[in-house]
């Protein structure tokens, strides 16, 4: 019974050697990935809000839930209308879309 059992033992290793390798090789790291990038077509405006805009000359071209969208001429600004934290930034200019800027 213990020569069966060698014999099969040798015999699964021929029939199947990808499988001897992979019980015997530890697995290679997974490649890293690189980073991914996203396009933007918005820039910060820092020290702008929307009252600030309104007040000189900018119209409101749209109201959108959290936002607000003014405009003067071709300068375009989307600004949040809601609450945000002393950092964070209130408005930002829009642009042409920029890739390979970071993701968020």
């Amino acid at each position: 019974m213990k020569a069966f059992a060698v014999v099969a033992a040798g015999l699964s290793l021929a029939i199947f050697p990808a499988v001897a390798q992979a019980q015997q090789a530890p697995a290679a790291p997974p490649a890293a990935k690189p980073a991914q990038t996203c396009q933007s077509q918005h820039v910060e405006a820092p020290g702008t809000s929307a009252a600030s805009l309104i007040a000189r000359g900018f119209d409101i071209k749209a109201a959108v839930v959290g936002g607000l969208w003014v405009q003067k001429d071709r300068e375009v600004y989307f600004c949040n209308s809601g609450r945000a934290g002393d950092a964070d930034n209130l408005c930002w200019r829009l642009r042409e879309p920029v890739k390979g800027q970071p993701c968020p």
